[in-house]
């Protein structure tokens, strides 16, 4: 009897320790990473799929939208993404560290392209016109870090000299404690392979001049227009690559102008017109797809 006792007392503690670490299968002691991996010159998923690896563990893209989740060890992490375009025998690899990661960590758009400049700049308070030391740029999933002048320098950025209208679409930001964000685009293409972005302002919380929003062009494509692709033209040139949601959403930031926007899917398209008067209030534009 007590046998059969000990015997069950064992199953039951089983049962219960088989039970726990719920949460999705999340092993005990990971960190969930995810991200979305773009390709620079489509500003979709890259096509083929790309591996992505970061220690032992690897997962492929997925084929819409390039999103990835990685549940790895904590640690001081490098992420790397492996892709072979179609038609080329060599493959482009690409790392991205991630520093110490210590809890699950969204890493938003990272950019891989078939090539990398540096992008420069300085960063100065608004009021002040003082450099702003320590603060956080980050664009097309790279990071940099100011000094105290101000300055940084973001190397390894992704870019195609082919074909440039989704980076010049890309949204990088400037961020401090006690700061407001503040989002730019870049301002032209590279000279010898670095761009300097100039001079941004960051804008101290509580200031009556706050920075301008980080999308003033709200847009949707229809009907079904889901993962509908979306191109922007100021005049014959297209300016901005960007992919809608699920339900065909799509936001950018444009400058003060008059556009023409482009939707996509599949063999369904659609034109509008669309004229931004200001850069600090949201215009809406609609897109028919026939």
């Amino acid at each position: 009897m007590k046998r059969w006792l000990l015997f069950l007392v064992v199953v039951f503690g089983a049962v219960i320790l088989g039970c726990g670490g719920g949460g999705g299968g999340v092993s005990t002691g990971t960190v969930n990473v995810v991200a979305n991996v773009l390709w620079v010159e489509t500003g979709s998923a890259t096509s083929p799929q790309a591996t992505v690896r970061i220690g032992d563990v690897s997962t492929l893209t997925d084929q819409i939208d390039g999103f990835v989740s990685l549940d790895v060890p904590p640690g001081n992490l490098t992420l790397t993404v492996t892709f072979t375009p179609t038609g080329s025998p060599t493959p482009i690899v690409r790392t991205f560290p991630l520093g110490l990661v210590t809890g699950d960590i969204d890493l938003g758009e990272i950019y891989v392209g078939p090539e990398e400049i540096v992008l420069t700049g300085q960063i100065v308070d608004s009021t002040t016109s003082n450099p702003v030391n320590q603060a956080t740029v980050k664009f097309a999933g790279r990071k940099a870090i100011t000094g105290s002048d101000g300055r940084f320098t973001m190397t390894n950025v992704a870019y195609s000299s082919a074909t440039q209208s989704v980076f010049f679409g890309i949204q990088g930001q400037a961020t401090k404690t006690g700061y407001f964000t503040t989002f730019f685009s870049p301002p032209g293409p590279p000279t010898s392979g670095i761009l300097d972005i100039g001079t941004l302002t960051l804008t101290p919380e509580g200031s009556s001049n706050p920075p301008p929003l980080p999308f003033n062009v709200n847009g949707l494509a229809t009907p079904t227009g889901g993962f509908a692709e979306i191109e922007v033209l100021s005049g014959v040139t297209p300016i901005r690559n960007v992919t809608a949601d699920a339900f065909g959403n799509f936001t950018l930031w444009l400058p003060v102008g008059t556009y023409t926007v482009n939707a996509t899917s599949g063999v369904r398209s659609g034109t509008s017109n669309l004229t931004v008067t200001s850069v600090n209030t949201v215009t809406n534009v609609q897109i028919t797809l026939n």
